[in-house]
């Protein structure tokens, strides 16, 4: 009986243990299932018209102050224009992208680690900006729906449906490249940094926005892009070594050297459409390969020239960079 007893004991014992153990595995997932909390995401893209009352708003007009004399603005502030039906349409189209636009923002900015930008950004429609899109601060995207209607036609042209999405990928671009500019101290103080800094940011721009037949095929240049840059290499390799080894230019001589670097037809954009395709190699599908060259700033441009460069173009840089400090 004393051993009965003691089995009896032993027996219980166990059982209670396994009790205790089976309730720990059994409530264990809901405790697991209980601390996961996903914090919702607070960030939104909001699309306001700044238009009122059939004249231009105050936020569009201090949009503008950067790139209007304060009489252009007072006049364009004076002007009652009322919203046409194709620039309605360009509204429309815009204002149903602003939930997508905002589940691409991750995406975009993969290339640029640890920079954060505004959990609110605007993008804000008007008319008579001079671009078809600009960013004045690193929050807000303009969109000038005139001149979208006088650039691309229709915002019910099916073409325009993904444009437009490709447009604001490249000014979501602009603004991640502002706010890495501001992270890193970054100081344009010559023509030279501010050309080379336009070569960045236009051509990490265009890389989001130019349409696929200026994608490399492989490791290859597309058959388009292998064209236009016969006629864009020799303009590049001429343009930039004159920027960086020239400190004494007059101003135009500068204006010159700007001129088609980021506007006018995409044939002839010298310095934001090649950096563009050689990012796309640089990428090969898969945008974290592109941290290394926005952390690179300014810096990048000769060296994605040094890489990319070919045939009488690639000497003529070459011959340049030996002669330059830049070599170094």
């Amino acid at each position: 009986m004393k051993n009965l007893s003691i089995y009896a004991l032993s027996l219980t014992a166990i059982l209670l243990v396994s009790c205790n153990s089976t309730t720990k595995k059994e409530t264990n997932p809901i405790k697991k299932e209980t601390s996961i909390h996903k914090t919702k995401d607070a960030r939104v893209v909001k699309v306001k018209v700044g238009i009122t009352a059939n004249k231009i708003s105050n936020e569009w007009k201090e949009a503008l102050t950067k790139r209007k004399s304060s009489a252009v603005l007072d006049s364009l502030s004076s002007v009652v224009k009322e919203i046409t039906k194709e620039e309605q349409e360009w509204i429309n189209l815009i204002q149903s992208k602003a939930n997508k636009w905002n589940a691409i923002r991750d995406s975009i900015k993969v290339p640029f680690q640890n920079i954060k930008l505004n959990d609110t950004i605007t993008v804000l429609l008007g008319y008579q900006g001079g671009d078809d899109a600009f960013t004045p601060n690193s929050k807000t995207i303009c969109l000038d729906v005139n001149a979208f209607h006088r650039e691309y036609g229709s915002a019910t042209k099916p073409v325009n449906d993904n444009r437009i999405d490709r447009i604001f990928a490249h000014e979501f671009t602009h603004l991640l490249h502002k706010q890495w500019a501001i992270k890193n101290n970054l100081e344009i103080k010559s023509f030279k940094d501010q050309i080379l800094w336009e070569c960045v940011t236009e051509g990490f721009g265009m890389y989001r926005s130019m349409s696929s037949k200026w994608f490399p095929v492989g490791d290859s240049l597309s058959a388009t892009s292998e064209k236009t840059f016969q006629n864009l290499y020799p303009i590049f390799a001429e343009r930039i070594s004159k920027v960086v080894t020239n400190s004494n230019l007059t101003k135009e001589e500068e204006n010159a050297l700007h001129a088609n670097l980021s506007r006018g037809s995409m044939k002839r954009k010298w310095g934001a459409l090649p950096v563009a395709v050689w990012l796309a190699i640089e990428a090969k599908g898969n945008d974290e390969n592109l941290v290394k060259w926005v952390n690179k700033g300014p810096d990048a441009i000769v060296l994605l020239a040094e890489k990319y460069l070919t045939g009488e173009s690639k000497i003529t840089f070459d011959a340049f960079l030996k002669n330059t400090k830049v070599a170094e």
